[in-house]
């Protein structure tokens, strides 16, 4: 009977160590890269522990708070060290630039963040270029980039 007792114990205890959960800290709402995160854009949520997963346990957050979104952060994932950073995650050198895009002017396939793209002036309704990269240049020439971000896709008006 105290055999069948202990292995009781035994099992249990295994079976608690294995299921037991630790509070991490997950995306409240959806903050976009560059955005330095606020308490309001954090939620804490009770996971497995699992040594495959690195979340930041939620006894952090007064750290994670005043940082900068280094990639786009969707509400209900789990948050780790390599989504957020003190700087803006771009090098010397670099600069973040929105391109708000019209019907016809993004590639029929579409871009992905991280491809390498090629910004290429074209001449607008009136029929000549606006004089600027779009940059803060005055060239011409095409531009190399690479993706940050891609924004939603507006619906056309109906």
């Amino acid at each position: 009977m105290l055999v069948v007792l202990l292995g009781g114990l035994i099992a249990f205890a295994a079976g608690r160590m294995l299921t037991a959960e630790t509070e991490v800290l997950a995306v409240a709402r959806d903050v976009q890269v560059g955005s330095t995160i606020t308490a309001d854009d954090l939620t804490i949520a009770n996971v497995t522990s699992d040594p495959n997963l690195s979340p930041i346990p939620a006894a952090q957050q007064s750290e994670v708070v005043g940082m900068v979104a280094q990639v786009p952060l969707t509400r209900g994932q789990l948050l780790t060290r390599a989504q957020v950073g003190t700087g803006t995650g771009l090098a010397v050198g670099e600069m973040l630039v929105a391109l708000p895009l019209k019907e016809g002017q993004f590639p029929a396939r579409g871009v992905t963040p991280g491809q390498q793209v090629l910004i290429v002036q074209t001449p607008g309704a009136a029929g000549s270029t606006s004089g600027t990269d779009g940059m803060g240049g005055t060239s011409d020439r095409p531009t190399e980039a690479i993706v940050a971000e891609v924004g939603p896709v507006n619906p056309p008006p109906r």
